[in-house]
């Protein structure tokens, strides 16, 4: 094997040869001469990317969760704007349907096995089950806007679970566990939970929701109520756009980064307006557990005047406060005069103090 340009790409090799190592042998048979070997190298160029055992199998297990993101992200990419056919074909990619996937539940099960008795390991698996907690908990929000928010978390801990068991059954019985009977049992869980609530209602103004974003501001109120939904990652190029009219993007900010983080915590407090089929208003909030927070509160500037971002904060604020949010605070660019008008007709005021930042992770 040529020696590789540089470390990342030689740890990514090395990774893809601990994976195959893994489907074939399992943890017992994972080494670091099996990996040398499968790689074409030798044993020192391997401890040269990663000094021991552990470090090796940590990063090849961030890798296997970078790649399942990017596969979930194209399931819901490519399943239109009905958000129960996102929802089931996001789950049904998460499932082992294919050779692929198999191997990849095998490569799973192992790290899981190995976990329980390794913390470093057991931290990793503990964040990548909650960020698919958030993901599905935010496509069923999606699927019934209505619901509390622990609902739609309940009812997605119950599909994970079916997936996840699916898939561990699977590759130990795959005559019994086939793709079909798979993609059967999902489709029947996915329309039963749906089947217990058949006519979701858009939830009213003061209902709850969800939002965070502070930046567009709009007096007055329209006769027709634009519908306040959670973000459903359909929405991302239409949120983009309506953040760039609005003025809300920095060269130093990826919009599309801010939209994939949040999506990993407390999902279901980005919420978005929509009116006539089109997204007209965005709002993404979150709650520390000791202060509230409200970012990019942005309205189409064709639709300003018509109290849009005055519903959104509403709906932020009954969302808060349900959660025990003592103070809800937000930012505004010195000089936006207009939007901290907006804000003070609301109830809020400067609190005195003097913002700090400091960027840890550059998007740019």
């Amino acid at each position: 094997m040529s020696r590789p340009r540089n470390l990342v790409d030689q740890q990514q090799r090395l990774s893809e040869a601990t994976w195959s190592v893994l489907t074939e042998r399992g943890l017992p048979g994972l080494t670091i001469r099996a990996v040398a070997e499968r790689a074409g190298c030798t044993t020192g160029l391997v401890m040269h990317a990663f000094p021991n055992k552990e470090a090796l199998l940590l990063h090849a297990r961030d890798l296997l969760h970078s790649r399942t993101g990017e596969q979930l992200d194209a399931a819901a990419a490519g399943a239109g704007a009905d958000p129960a056919a996102v929802l089931r074909s996001v789950l049904f990619a998460a499932m082992t349907l294919d050779d692929e996937s198999v191997d990849e539940a095998r490569v799973w099960i192992s790290y899981l096995a190995a976990a329980i008795a390794d913390h470093a390991l057991a931290e990793r698996h503990v964040t990548g089950n909650r960020r698919m907690i958030a993901r599905i908990t935010a496509l069923v929000a999606a699927c019934r806007p209505h619901w509390a928010t622990e609902r739609s978390r309940h009812e997605a801990l119950a599909l994970i679970s079916l997936a996840d068991g699916a898939n561990t059954l699977s590759t130990m019985d795959p005559e019994t566990y086939s793709p079909d009977a798979q993609r059967r049992m999902m489709t029947d869980a996915i329309d039963r939970m749906l089947a217990t609530d058949p006519d979701p209602i858009a939830p009213s103004p003061t209902s709850p929701g969800a939002a965070d974003d502070s930046n567009e501001a709009e007096d007055g109120a329209g006769d027709s109520a634009p519908r306040i939904r959670p973000f459903r990652p359909a929405d991302t190029e239409a949120v983009v756009t309506l953040w760039q009219q609005c003025g809300l993007t920095r060269p130093w900010n990826d919009p599309r980064k801010d939209i994939a983080r949040k999506l990993t915590t407390q999902p279901e407090l980005f919420l978005v307006a929509e009116a006539a089929a089109r997204l007209v208003g965005t709002a993404m909030a979150g709650y520390d557990g000791h202060r509230g927070w409200v970012n990019y509160l942005a309205v189409d500037p064709a639709e300003q005047g018509h109290g849009i971002g005055r519903r959104l904060m509403t709906v932020i604020e009954h969302e808060l406060t349900e959660r025990g949010c003592p103070k809800l605070n937000l930012q505004i660019r010195a000089g936006n005069e207009g939007v901290m008008a907006f804000y003070e007709a609301l109830g809020y005021a400067p609190d005195g103090a003097v913002s700090f930042g400091k960027r840890l992770i550059a998007d740019v």
